[in-house]
């Protein structure tokens, strides 16, 4: 397991005084990366190799939003690796080990030469090792179904700021993104987010959003329709 003791910052909180979703599952994805930084399996090391770490999928569950000026810290670990894909949790509590946050979320080895995902390297997976998995819902499929008759509600131009080093759009600015299409108020109890097609710079990006079926869905699709990014909202 690996840890990341951290604190509620006010460019991280939203209206209400709390941290926002999308800073919760930054904050998750930057644990991961220090991760791989602290063990040398860092980006820049795997870029080397024409290797890199992709996000696929995100299953979150938000117990409690900390507030402005709290401390919380979360773990992370490895917990499965299987073909071209590692499995990671992740934990955020209090130091007086309140829950937070937990989460599930899928990664896919990609070959930067081939462009195409690869089967996991043994000394990458060996670097990590794995612990047991979170005690939480692993039923919930990783593959996020939306609703085909989602209004169009705006769109994404990719512009330089949104992009990362692998120069996609960065896996947390669509998160971003979608939760600014959310209902003025809408309390976050469950997220689950998928990775279709990654953007990159120049792509303009339609927005589908709606109410359906006891969630609410945000869509981003390219001119043709094929999403890019899917993700599912659900309430308190």
């Amino acid at each position: 397991m690996y840890t990341l003791h951290d604190r509620v910052s006010y460019s991280r909180i939203d209206i209400d005084r709390k941290i926002g979703i999308e800073s919760i599952v930054n904050a998750m994805q930057d644990t991961a990366l220090f991760h791989s930084e602290d063990i040398g399996r860092s980006a820049a090391f795997l870029a080397e190799r024409h290797r890199a770490w992709l996000v696929s999928a995100w299953h979150v569950i938000f117990v409690r939003r900390p507030d402005m000026g709290e401390y919380f810290d979360v773990h992370t670990w490895a917990y499965k690796f299987s073909g071209i894909f590692g499995h990671r949790n992740f934990l955020m509590e209090t130091p007086e080990h309140e829950i937070l946050a937990y989460a599930d979320s899928r990664w896919f080895y990609f070959d930067s030469e081939s462009m195409k995902p690869t089967r996991i390297d043994k000394e990458e997976s060996e670097g990590y090792g794995t612990e047991p998995p979170y005690d939480m819902d692993y039923s919930v499929s990783r593959k996020v179904d939306y609703p085909d008759d989602l209004d169009k509600v705006g769109s994404i131009y990719v512009n330089p700021s949104l992009l990362d080093s692998n120069k996609h759009m960065n896996n947390g600015q669509y998160i971003s993104q979608a939760v600014g299409f959310l209902p003025m108020g809408f309390d976050t109890a469950e997220l689950r987010a998928e990775y279709r097609n990654a953007a990159h710079y120049g792509d303009d990006m339609t927005v589908l959003a709606g109410a359906r079926n006891g969630a609410f869905y945000v869509v981003f699709v390219n001119e043709e329709g094929t999403p890019y990014f899917i993700s599912e909202f659900k309430s308190r």
